[in-house]
């Protein structure tokens, strides 16, 4: 059953090798289709289609009860791929092969519902554009960072596990984030403390050092310089033993004298 674009078709017997001015898409509906393209064997059943790009030499064999779904598409309407190929039968096109047989068997089903089909089938087949080197580098950045919080790491170390040199990863990050290594760092390790601090009963002092702060008081100070909080107030209001509008931290207004904190220490892009 063919009707314009897509069609139902059986094959019987082995043909002779020919080619087509048009792009071709045999999808599995039932039985094997054994198939030669471009001098590349394979074979078109469950879980397997092939593309036959237009121009390309090819011949098939059968020797059972079959059926496929094929899509004729104009060579101008695809992209001609690299070569032709045969590729895995995805969930998303399973669901396009599913429907058209279905609407097929029911009867012809209107030009435009197949050129709407064929779009679908199209985008489903094109693989999905890597990630920009960039994009893919600030992740590992990222990783690295949120499985180290507790070590004394600097910008080489990240750039390292990122895969770029650090002024490439500060440049990432600008560029990403509208942050920098060391900032971002900092702010990861506060949000670990302040999960820490709302979900377990571990001294502040322990999640001090498991978030990469040198001691309790190193937190506190970075805690409340980015944050407006300390942690035991932090803590306090997420177990909700302090009214949120009533709160008020008793050590706001203190100095605490400035110390450097040998875990978190400075990132440069010469680190």
């Amino acid at each position: 059953m063919t009707n314009g674009l897509l069609g139902l078709r059986t094959y019987s017997g082995e043909t002779l090798r020919h080619r087509h001015d048009h792009h071709q898409i045999v999808l599995p509906h039932r039985g094997r289709l054994e198939l030669e393209i471009d001098g590349r064997g394979g074979c078109v059943a469950a879980g397997v289609g092939a593309f036959i790009a237009a121009g390309a030499w090819h011949g098939f064999l059968s020797r059972d009860d079959n059926a496929f779904l094929v899509l004729d598409a104009p060579d101008a309407a695809w992209p001609a791929p690299e070569r032709s190929a045969f590729f895995p039968v995805t969930p998303a096109i399973q669901g396009l092969l599913d429907y058209a047989t279905a609407r097929l068997e029911a009867g012809a089903p209107a030009a435009s519902l197949q050129e709407a089909w064929a779009v679908l089938l199209q985008d489903s087949l094109t693989p999905a554009a890597p990630p920009a080197r960039g994009e893919a580098a600030l992740r590992r950045a990222m990783g690295f960072m949120r499985a180290h919080l507790a070590e004394p790491i600097g910008v080489a170390d990240i750039a390292a596990a990122a895969g770029l040199s650090p002024t490439r990863l500060h440049a990432a990050f600008r560029d990403r984030l509208g942050s920098s290594p060391h900032a971002t760092l900092a702010r990861l390790r506060l949000d670990a403390a302040q999960r820490l601090l709302a979900s377990s009963t571990l001294p502040i002092a322990e999640i001090a050092l498991r978030t990469g702060h040198a001691d309790q008081s190193a937190l506190t100070r970075r805690l409340r310089r980015a944050r407006g909080i300390t942690p035991a107030l932090f803590r306090r209001l997420a177990a909700g033993a302090v009214p949120a509008g009533k709160a008020q931290d008793p050590a706001g207004s203190a100095k605490t004298p400035a110390r450097a904190d040998a875990r978190l220490r400075p990132l440069t892009a010469t680190d």
